[in-house]
């Protein structure tokens, strides 16, 4: 049974195993709270494209937080 994240500033409900994972990379491990892939971007000034990159990154890369 897997917990589910929802985003915790917009509500955006059930986030994919990838963006928690990016959460983490990019955030910190220990974090409790996640943003979706939206708000992450906001939250970094950076596009949700250049986001979707670097989790194409991390996972060609074989970081175990991504799948």
């Amino acid at each position: 049974m897997t917990k589910e994240v929802d985003c915790f500033i917009c509500g955006e409900k059930e986030l994919a195993h990838n963006l928690v994972g990016l959460n983490k990379k990019l955030i910190g491990k220990d974090i409790s709270k996640f943003h979706c892939l939206q708000c992450l971007a906001d939250y970094l000034d950076v596009s949700a494209e250049d986001l979707e990159e670097r989790i194409q990154e991390f996972k060609d890369g074989g970081c175990d937080l991504f799948l």
